[in-house]
């Protein structure tokens, strides 16, 4: 048997997908997209963290202290 009926077929190249992907990098704008998704990205967890509920009183460490934390690490 030969390797070339054993091979798939090789989906087609190209696509809206694929034009739309290559833009920046056709534009030459490649780094500012990423910056951009990156900052997007960046401002989307700080809004996150700062509308986030604070931790219940029931879930914070039961020992404060250097003592008892020297204590917990021997």
């Amino acid at each position: 048997m030969s390797r070339a009926r054993a091979r798939s077929p090789r989906p087609p190249s190209g696509g809206p997908l694929h034009w739309l992907l290559a833009l920046p990098a056709r534009l030459r704008v490649r780094w500012l997209v990423i910056l951009a998704v990156t900052g997007a990205a960046m401002a989307l967890y700080a809004h996150t963290l700062m509308t986030a509920s604070p931790m219940p009183p029931g879930r914070a460490p039961a020992e404060s202290g250097t003592a008892a934390t020297a204590a917990a690490h021997r």
